[in-house]
């Protein structure tokens, strides 16, 4: 029995640790990471533009709007990532309540359900 409670142990310590490195390595971190940092960089060289640099862009600040857009989409990896976390890996995803309460009730159509396209009904 100390055999197989070391065994279950151990299981259970790898699952965790590999989703903890998923989580680690999302590459929604590294790509909204990446956004953020070049998007203050290209933001700086916006604010210390001089009046020729802008000039030899038809008047516009392509630096400043370019940094305020990176920005923008790195910020929305990084809550992407938030709003809709890796779940562990080999865990089955949690279900979604359907229309009337169960978990997708009623939304799965059998064989000969007679669905839009079908031919049946």
């Amino acid at each position: 029995m100390s055999e197989e409670y070391e065994y279950r142990f151990e299981v259970e310590e790898l699952e965790q640790r590999s989703a903890t490195a998923a989580r680690l390595f999302d590459v929604r971190r590294i790509i909204g990471g990446l956004f953020v940092i070049y998007a203050i960089i290209v933001l700086i060289a916006g604010f210390t533009a001089s009046d020729a640099d802008v000039k030899k862009a038809s008047g516009i600040n392509i630096n400043l709007w370019t940094g305020w857009c990176m920005l923008a989409v790195g910020l929305l990896f990084l809550l992407w990532m938030k709003l809709r976390p890796l779940s562990a890996p080999g865990a089955a995803p949690k279900p979604e309540a359907g229309p009337e309460g169960g978990a997708g009730a009623g939304t799965e159509a059998g064989p000969g359900a007679g669905g839009p396209g079908t031919g049946e009904g």
